[in-house]
């Protein structure tokens, strides 16, 4: 209502952060609740700071005559950035174009019905918060139920108690849902997963306890407002490593090698082109596009039906002695012992090889780690070159605004 662009901060990141966030906006105002007022004014103490309400009715803004603004489609509506925790963040903005067909994007992929009511339990700043739940719901006449504790036990009592219908999250939560105390919610009739590969264990128990879910994997990024392939995901027949659809109404996807277009099934840069794609970053050069093409940063292939398949993150693709490795077949094959609810691989310095391979695990609070098994199952499934020299567990792995793992903290952290 008032005309603004809305930037989101991670709440989970220091002041220092937020610093760089905001001065790459320059805010006119900063808006925080109690508990993260100061931590605001640390970021930003030459901005007006409001605080906001515990607790706030919207009846009487919708009640106000509606404010004289012209709403224009490219107008940036939200504003994400990245951490910047090594340089200046890059700021994504999210227009009411890309954001109202993200959302028309996801209408034509599941099978919506009546009262819909749709679970956030991602945070909102997260593209799959927003444009899988904050923008489809009102398009159907459905509602977001927001709870104020998203951890798996209390969001098993909210899927009961408040009717959920519809459920969007990572794997490594879901994860957790399935090791609840078993609960009946006949009316959960969908659930879209992405962010990371979908372990076959979990999906196996979400469809035992849960017969008749429908559960579709999305593969996307921030820049093209959120989602951009999907596929439904059958627990008996799990798709091969890297498998993410093919891509939603009005996108197209193709993989580009240094030489121009890759053939069918060969493997290169990503990219997307379709009006979800951004024109380019806030206060940076006006295109990041080659012809009207997003390049994703992900390596991967499209075969000759259009299904896309995801390898790694370009700058993930590990170099081990002249042998490339890629992490999602690493992580998949990890993911496949009993156990490891999620698992995250990438490359560490090594003096002789140059890369050696390390892995960051989330395990089962009662599983123990099992290195000879991860060792086999990684042997038998990629190869005795891409076993882990590194492995360590964490609680939970580290993502960014898409809700991909950020393997840069863990580099990092090692």
């Amino acid at each position: 209502r008032a005309g603004c662009s809305a930037l989101l901060l991670n709440t989970a990141l220091p002041a220092v952060q937020w610093a760089r966030q905001l001065a790459a906006v320059q805010p006119a105002v900063c808006v925080a609740d109690a508990p993260h007022l100061d931590r605001m004014r640390a970021a930003a103490p030459r901005v007006r700071l409001v605080a906001a309400p515990d607790d706030v009715s919207l009846d009487p803004a919708s009640a106000a005559d509606d404010p004289a603004l012209e709403v224009r489609e490219n107008a940036p509506v939200v504003l994400l950035a990245t951490s910047g925790t090594t340089g200046e963040p890059k700021v994504i903005p999210l227009t009411n174009r890309g954001l109202i067909h993200a959302g028309l994007a996801y209408l034509d992929l599941l099978p919506w019905g009546d009262a819909e009511r749709s679970l956030v339990v991602m945070p909102l700043y997260y593209i799959g918060a927003l444009s899988t739940q904050t923008v489809p719901m009102p398009l159907i006449g459905g509602c977001n139920v927001v709870p104020a504790d998203t951890r798996a036990a209390a969001a098993a009592r909210e899927i009961v108690e408040r009717r959920i219908t519809f459920v969007d999250a990572v794997p490594s939560w879901l994860g957790l849902l399935v090791r609840q105390p078993p609960f009946s919610a006949p009316r959960w009739r969908s659930l879209v997963h992405g962010g990371s590969p979908m372990p076959a264990a979990t999906a196996a128990a979400l469809a035992a306890a849960h017969p008749g879910l429908a559960m579709f994997d999305v593969w996307g990024l921030s820049e093209a407002h959120g989602p951009v392939t999907a596929h439904r995901y059958d627990p008996e027949r799990p798709p091969a490593a890297g498998v993410v659809g093919r891509p939603l109404t009005g996108l197209r996807v193709r993989a580009r090698a240094p030489a121009g277009d890759a053939a069918p099934g060969e493997a290169g840069e990503l990219e997307v082109h379709g009006p979800t794609v951004m024109a380019g970053y806030v206060n940076r050069p006006a295109t990041i596009r080659r012809g009207g093409w997003l390049p994703t940063g992900d390596v991967g292939s499209v075969d000759g039906s259009g299904a896309v398949r995801v390898l790694a993150r370009a700058k993930d693709v590990i170099d081990r002695g002249g042998r490339t490795i890629h992490s999602v077949e690493v992580e998949a094959a990890l993911r496949s012992v009993a156990g490891v609810l999620d698992a995250a691989v990438y490359g560490t310095p090594d003096p002789v090889a140059g890369e050696a391979v390390a892995a960051a695990l989330v395990l089962d609070p009662a599983a123990e780690l099992d290195i000879p098994a991860l060792r086999a199952a990684v042997r038998e499934r990629v190869g005795g070159h891409a076993v882990p020299r590194l492995v360590r567990v964490v609680d939970d792995l580290p993502r960014n605004a898409a809700g991909k793992v950020d393997k840069r903290r863990l580099r990092r952290a090692d």
